[in-house]
């Protein structure tokens, strides 16, 4: 069964924005029409194509051995600041409403980087954090607004593959699975296909365990160990591609709500999920 998220009241991140940008000196400078340029991503399941809303992208910590990791999509209107500790290889996202900053990392090289563009002084300037240690120190945008409110709801927790890291657990909200299609086109799922039987619902009741064994780009199949609320364990193969309104997609990975906004899991860095305690 297919499902539409639509958040109301969700600003597509294009606006221009006044913000301080603290350079690679500590220097401070005043930007007009400030935007994003870079490290950002369209939310293209909310609808609009090419000008979907736009989400600051930002990389787990503890998310696989993979360049590819979970990440943590945040509204950029709600962006508050984004700051850079280059001796720690870290990085930080303040989300205006919340009190704990999400963090990042800057292991990876190409990871977690960003870069804005404003005007100062009729100029325009460019800046980019998070590759070098030159690049900017923090940005802050002083007309951040809050995320908007989303009602509660079915809380899971999805256990990342990281035996380097204990293997984390992060708790989301509403679990969904995310598919692409070419264009830019996306779409959201309450359900997974499986190679045989009825798709399996992404449903806190329903599913008790889901352990993920093998992830094949090759065959486009993935295998699991599934422990159902009311019934024997079982092996389950599930397709990575579906077909909506005609158009083939491929699975992006799961995706689930947070405070600041949603937490994207590519198949690949997910060991087990089942209902949060």
């Amino acid at each position: 069964m297919l499902a539409v998220a639509v958040v109301a009241g969700t600003a597509d991140g294009d606006e221009p924005r006044a913000a301080t940008v603290a350079d690679s000196t500590g220097k401070e400078i005043a930007l007009t029409a400030t935007k994003f340029t870079s490290g950002t991503r369209r939310l293209g399941w909310l609808g609009g194509g090419k000008d979907a809303p736009l989400a600051l992208e930002v990389r787990e910590p503890h998310s696989t051995t993979y360049q590819k990791g979970v990440v943590t999509l945040i509204p950029v209107a709600a962006v508050e600041a984004v700051r850079y500790d280059y001796d720690k290889l870290a990085m930080s996202v303040a989300v205006k409403g919340l009190a704990a900053p999400v963090g990042g990392t800057l292991q990876f090289k190409g990871i977690n980087t960003c870069s804005v563009e404003g005007t100062a002084g009729g100029l325009t300037g460019k800046f980019a954090g998070g590759a070098a240690k030159d690049g900017f120190r923090s940005v802050v945008f002083p007309a951040a607004t809050a995320p908007p409110a989303r009602p509660s709801g079915a809380m899971w927790a999805i256990q990342i593959d990281q035996p380097k890291a204990m293997n984390p657990t992060l708790a989301v909200r509403n679990l969904k699975a995310l598919y692409a299609a070419p264009g830019g086109v996306e779409w959201l799922a309450d359900d997974l296909p499986t190679r045989k039987g009825a798709p399996l619902k992404l449903d806190v009741k329903a599913v008790k365990r889901l352990e993920v064994l093998a992830v094949d780009a090759n065959t486009q199949t993935a295998a699991a160990e599934l422990t159902p609320a009311d019934g024997p364990e079982r092996l389950v193969a599930f397709p990575l591609t579906r077909e909506h309104a005609g158009k083939a997609g491929q699975l992006v990975g799961l995706l689930g709500e947070v405070d600041a906004g949603w937490k994207l899991f590519p198949p690949h860095t997910v060991k087990a999920l089942g209902p949060s305690p």
